[in-house]
């Protein structure tokens, strides 16, 4: 039995949490011009990346080659997923009022979800509990509901407010779908013995 202050989903969210604060106040680079294809705000996704590596070398298999999968599955789905949101909330769907109302939170959870699933799939191919779909399925579907976080950030004019519960969610989420099952309670010895 896992202690509660040892589960992976705990320790996971944490570290998530952790992950944000250093995303938010170290962004790192960008490449590109916003809303065309670039690389936007490295480091974001390098942090990240590390709690997803010690995800898989601590949870999974603990090999270079593991958690460097993991690692840039992670940054690549962040880099995705910020391109994802950019051409939906910039480029695309410019039809009409109703959709530029609502076209923020389609971006985010459009986003959300990619950035989920394609981290799920680096961390995946190396711990066999997340293979299956419902991890996937859980994972995504975290990510996409808290993506919907996005225009608040451009409310409040900081990247805490969606990165802080997205990837303290998406991290504990990852957790929740490695946790071991627990093992049947052995049967009560008999209150007493018979004695020969």
């Amino acid at each position: 039995m896992t202690a509660p202050l040892q589960h992976p989903a705990l320790i996971l969210a944490a570290l998530g949490a952790v992950s944000a604060v250093l995303g938010t106040n170290f962004l790192g680079a960008g490449y590109g011009d916003a809303p065309h294809l670039g690389v936007y705000m490295v480091l974001t996704g390098v942090w990240f990346g590390l709690v997803m590596a010690y995800d898989v070398w601590r949870w999974g298999t603990p090999a270079w080659a593991a958690a460097a999968t993991a690692f840039i599955a992670t940054w690549i789905g962040w880099e995705v997923a910020v391109n994802v949101a950019l051409q939906i909330d910039r480029s695309w769907l410019d039809a009409g009022p109703i959709i530029q109302t609502f076209k923020s939170y389609l971006a985010g959870f459009a986003a959300g979800a990619v950035g989920a699933l394609l981290t799920w799939a680096g961390v995946a191919a190396y711990v066999p509990a997340l293979r299956r779909p419902r991890a996937a399925a859980t994972i995504a579907s975290t990510g996409a509901i808290f993506g919907l976080l996005l225009p608040w950030t451009n409310n409040y004019d900081s990247g805490i407010v969606l990165l802080f519960p997205w990837q303290a969610a998406v991290a504990a989420m990852f957790g929740l779908n490695m946790a071991p099952a627990r093992a049947p309670e052995p049967p009560d010895a008999p209150a007493f013995a018979i004695e020969r």
